[in-house]
């Protein structure tokens, strides 16, 4: 009777640490796909932030030549040439 009881729990104790072993195995897989999101997620923002710096860059590469366009003129001759073609259509076009 004593045997068969030990027997019994023995048996318990083995079908527990079975189980605890696959949840073991499972807590470890999961901590891997944890790690590995993180990871991911972490390449991800950086790859976001490489994109926004080089916008960034863009944006001010295009405020410098616009500043550098409202500054800049046309040469009173390339004005002068302007009119005279606009004047020479109209004459053309009456």
């Amino acid at each position: 009777m004593l045997i068969d009881a030990l027997e019994t729990e023995n048996a318990a104790m083995r079908a527990r640490l079975d189980t605890e072993k696959r949840a073991n195995e499972l807590l470890n897989e999961l901590n891997g796909t944890r790690l590995a999101e993180s990871e991911a997620l972490k390449a991800t923002v950086a790859a976001k932030n490489e994109t926004i710096i080089a916008k960034d860059i863009a944006i001010a590469a295009q405020d410098k030549l616009i500043a550098t366009l409202k500054t800049k003129k046309r040469s009173p001759w390339a004005r002068i040439a302007d009119i005279l073609l606009g004047a020479g259509a109209i004459a053309i076009l009456k």
